[in-house]
């Protein structure tokens, strides 16, 4: 389903006192948050089974379209079980479930000319970029930058604030509900809602160096 969505209710969108500059290139101005759910962890052997995409303004981080769609998977002998597990994938669950090209071909224009961003977004990148080639479609021509939270996190790990870079972790951090772990959508509003945290703390002013002052430095 695709719609325009308003800002995400959890958190409000962040006023973010920016200095007078330039219009950011096109390419820049718009990011898709994306969140895949799959089968297993490698990419030539596993399949996507669920595929959440949040176009955002990369100024207002707000939700300009959103899309999700649960994926019908063809080889589930190939499935690590603990994944199926995780992600809640049942046969009655994806009942209703289409074909991953009927997928891509929704996701494509959502994709184009954004600067893709996630949480480890080369592993949903990389899964996204196989798919596209399984099916035969040209991939979206997106920006070949990637914008990851866990590595804009990674002072939070480094002043001791947070004990790894999972999005779990972060999200517990800043006080985000997170009410259907490994749902793609929901993981997606999470890392959404992260980013958002990050620029607030961003925009007061040197990441790190605040980081540093608030902790008393590293040890």
């Amino acid at each position: 389903m695709l719609l325009a969505s308003p800002a995400s209710e959890t958190t409000p969108t962040p006023v973010i006192h920016r200095p007078q500059r330039p219009s950011l290139p096109p390419h820049l101005r718009t990011l898709a948050f994306i969140d895949l759910e799959t089968t297993g962890l490698d990419s030539s052997r596993h399949e996507v089974l669920e595929v959440a995409i949040l176009r955002v303004d990369a100024r207002s981080l707000e939700v300009l379209a959103e899309y999700e769609a649960r994926v019908q998977p063809t080889r589930l002998a190939d499935a690590q079980p603990e994944a199926l597990a995780v992600c809640g994938y049942s046969d009655e669950e994806w009942r209703d479930a289409i074909s991953l090209q009927e997928v891509l071909a929704t996701v494509t224009p959502l994709l184009a000319g954004t600067l893709v961003a996630g949480h480890n977004t080369s592993f949903d990148w990389g899964f996204l970029t196989t798919s596209y080639a399984r099916s035969g479609l040209a991939l979206p021509s997106v920006d070949y930058h990637r914008l990851d939270t866990a590595s804009l996190a990674w002072p939070l790990l480094a002043s001791g604030e947070v004990e790894s870079l999972s999005l779990n972790a972060l999200a517990k951090r800043f006080g985000l509900h997170r009410p259907s772990p490994h749902r793609a959508m929901a993981d997606a509003r999470c890392t959404l809602e992260v980013a958002r945290c990050l620029a607030v703390r961003m925009s007061r002013g040197g990441h790190m160096e605040r980081l540093l002052e608030e902790t008393g430095g590293l040890s």
